[in-house]
C-alpha cells in the first residue's frame, strides 16, 4: 500500500507538470516553504514494538491511510484534466481543501500509541501540503504554470508524508 502512496504522489505531482504543460527539469527547482515543513525524521518500522492489542487500532488506522490514497488518486486525476488555467486554479482549491480534510481524518480515530509520532508526521505534512497548494492557487490562475507546480513540489514535505505513511503501514503489517 505505501507503492500506492507513492504512486499517488508522483502521479500528483507530475501530472500537474503535464497538464501545465510544464518542463520537469525546469520545475523541480526544490522545496518552496522548508522553514514551516515539519521534520522528516522517521522511525524505522522494524522498531516499533505493537502488540496484540494494537491490532484493531492499526486496521482502522491502515484503513484511513487507504482513505487518503484515494483522496490523493482522485485529485491527481482532477488536475490532470484541467482544461484551462481557472479550471486548474479552482481544482488545486479543491485539493487544498481535501488535503485539510485528510490532515483531520488521519488525526482522528484509535492510534496505536507506538505510532501517535509517524501518524502525527502525516497530519503535519497534508497540512504543509495544503498550504503548498493555497500557493499555488493564484500563480495558476494567472497562467504561471511554472510558479504553481514549483508551489506543490515541496519535496520535504512529500518525504515527510511518504515517511510516515511507510512507518504506519510497515509497522501495522505485522500486527
Amino acid at each position: 500500500m505505501g507503492r500506492i502512496v507513492v504512486a499517488l504522489l508522483v502521479l500528483l505531482l507530475g501530472s500537474t507538470v503535464a497538464a501545465c504543460g510544464g518542463k520537469t527539469a525546469a520545475n523541480a527547482a526544490g522545496p518552496t516553504n522548508t522553514a514551516s515543513s515539519p521534520a522528516t525524521t522517521t522511525a524505522g518500522s522494524s522498531t516499533i514494538p505493537l502488540s496484540p492489542s494494537d491490532a484493531p487500532a492499526c486496521a482502522l488506522l491502515v484503513a484511513r491511510v487507504q482513505r487518503l490514497t484515494t483522496a490523493l488518486g482522485t485529485a491527481s486525476e482532477l488536475i490532470a484534466h484541467s482544461v484551462n488555467k481557472q479550471q486548474l486554479s479552482q481544482r488545486i482549491a479543491i485539493e487544498k481543501v481535501q488535503l485539510r480534510r485528510s490532515a483531520r481524518l488521519m488525526a482522528g480515530g484509535p492510534i496505536p500509541a507506538p505510532l501517535q509520532g509517524a501518524d502525527r508526521r502525516l497530519v503535519l505534512g497534508l497540512g504543509a501540503f495544503a498550504d503548498d497548494f493555497a500557493r499555488a492557487e493564484k500563480p495558476a490562475l494567472h497562467g504561471n504554470f511554472a510558479a504553481a507546480v514549483k508551489a506543490m513540489g515541496d519535496r520535504p514535505v512529500i518525504s515527510v508524508i511518504l515517511g510516515a505513511t511507510k512507518t504506519i503501514e510497515s509497522a501495522c503489517a505485522g500486527a
